[in-house]
């Protein structure tokens, strides 16, 4: 996947250099994609759920291309994940770690929430009639992250308890990874595949997130 990734990155460069024509008008777009993320490598006994929701918001300001049906955007935006799992977060000598939930225990919710500061960048192209496919990559910067769990306490079942913890130690600051978008005019099919880990190397458990949903912008 990170031969992919410097893929896309060297296209973005030479398309750059190289097109000489374009449909496009420079212009400044919005969008938000609703996406679910189905997470890669999880711990033995550890499983996250199928259905993981999460939300992209973003702004992006277009290059057209001359004499192409080319552009270039770049932008900033927010994502936001929810990793849904029947594992409890902590660590252990300093090496953050999932314990089973025992299946006693009834919740609610318990989940690992995290939000990035997202700077996205790919080739765009577009049809007369409204076809739409872009190809990308984008780096994001760990702003915020917490667990939250609601559900029976376990040490003391007849009672239920809320807890968000936001004191996380081990998660890796910096994510990116290749971008995908394909659809018809406002509405696309989404796709992003994280090369970076959830967790530093070696300081915790390889967690892989995909994010696949729909982006509702136009460009």
């Amino acid at each position: 996947m990170r031969k992919i990734f410097t893929f896309i990155a060297a296209l973005l460069l030479v398309t750059t250099l190289q097109a000489q024509n374009n449909s496009f008008t420079d212009k400044f777009t919005s969008g938000i994609d609703i996406f679910n993320d189905l997470v890669m490598d999880a711990p033995d006994g550890i499983d996250f759920r199928a259905i993981n929701p999460g939300v992209n918001v973003y702004g992006l300001y277009s290059y057209a291309i001359p004499k192409s049906k080319l552009s270039l955007a770049i932008g900033l935006g927010l994502g936001m994940h929810n990793l849904h799992s029947n594992g409890a977060l902590g660590d252990v000598d300093g090496v953050s770690s999932f314990t089973k939930i025992p299946e006693s225990v009834d919740y609610k919710i318990n989940k690992l929430q995290l939000t990035y500061l997202d700077i996205p960048a790919e080739i765009r192209f577009k049809t007369e009639s409204g076809f739409r496919l872009a190809l990308g990559i984008k780096a994001g910067y760990l702003i915020s992250a917490h667990t939250k769990y609601k559900g029976d306490d376990p040490d003391d079942g007849d009672r239920t308890i809320k807890l968000k913890e936001s004191k996380l130690i081990n998660l890796e600051k910096w994510r990116y990874g290749p971008t995908f978008q394909v659809g018809y005019k406002f509405v696309q099919l989404t796709a992003f595949y994280s090369l970076s880990t959830v967790f530093d190397e070696a300081a915790g458990p390889s967690l892989y997130p995909v994010s696949v949903g729909i982006a509702l912008r136009p460009f």
